[in-house]
């Protein structure tokens, strides 16, 4: 008897699960009708219209990114930056890896001059960003030109010249892709990699506890096919790399680079 009360008693509760399940479903898709209806009066270039129907679906279904980044947009068309602003920072909290809103959340920061919060997504996108190789050095090159602007503003000279010797660098890196479609132009392509030695020997200059400035006038000199400054940067680096000093992506490089010229000093 005490068994069949136990498992009588769990079937209540299994009956009464199925509702709450529907309900749930049901929300969902109201929501969904909302965001949809939004949407629609977004794109026909009514952003009053689309506000309101964001606003039910949030109502309804708060931890949608895909509603707040649509209610940024409506917000945007609207002129209202400070309020698009906060959505597309709850979008970020709800999808941290979505690079290509935490890039317009960091223009539209940098836009209302709140220049320390903006260097820092331009910095996170930067990190998550590199994970995707040479296909996303557009949006790096993007990203290191609007920090050097943020650190001039600041008066920071160190950052400064880091990120204009990277984006160099990044920017090389693309002319050399286009190169290989078209007629090279080798003294275009020098050009810019001096350059960008030029600006990361500075950030070394003024900031010698910096490994990051090392590390790329490693792969600046290396790509310009000089072997002995190379080494001697990379050397340096060697001494202090850490995950502390560079990007995750950078440090998983730097452990590629040392283990090929580990093992071609043991074929030595």
């Amino acid at each position: 008897m005490r068994y069949f009360i136990i498992a009588y008693f769990f079937l209540i509760i299994l009956l009464a699960g199925i509702p709450l399940v529907a309900l749930a479903d049901t929300s969902d898709s109201l929501a969904d009708l909302h965001w949809r209806a939004g949407q629609k009066s977004l794109d026909a270039g009514d952003p009053v219209n689309a506000i309101r129907s964001f606003r039910q679906s949030l109502s309804i279904n708060p931890d949608s990114a895909k509603t707040h980044l649509s209610m940024a947009a409506a917000c945007l068309a609207q002129g209202n930056d400070s309020i698009a602003a906060i959505h597309l920072k709850i979008s970020l909290e709800l999808e941290p890896s979505n690079v290509i809103v935490r890039q317009n959340y960091a223009d539209l920061l940098l836009r209302m001059n709140q220049l320390e919060e903006a260097r820092d997504q331009f910095n996170l996108f930067i990190k998550d960003t590199q994970q995707f190789g040479e296909q996303a050095n557009r949006h790096m090159i993007h990203a290191h030109s609007r920090l050097m602007a943020i650190s001039e503003q600041l008066g920071d000279v160190y950052e400064e010249h880091l990120n204009r010797g990277i984006g160099l660098y990044l920017l090389a890196l693309e002319k050399t892709k286009k190169d290989q479609q078209e007629v090279p132009n080798d003294q275009n392509l020098e050009a810019l990699l001096f350059r960008a030695a030029g600006e990361l020997t500075q950030a070394r200059l003024t900031r010698n506890d910096q490994i990051r400035p090392c590390w790329y006038l490693y792969l600046v000199w290396n790509k310009l096919a000089c072997s002995q400054p190379a080494q001697r940067w990379y050397r340096i680096t060697a001494q202090d790399a850490s995950v502390e000093c560079l990007t995750p992506k950078e440090f998983q490089d730097f452990h590629l680079v040392r283990k090929f010229a580990e093992s071609d000093h043991i074929r030595k």
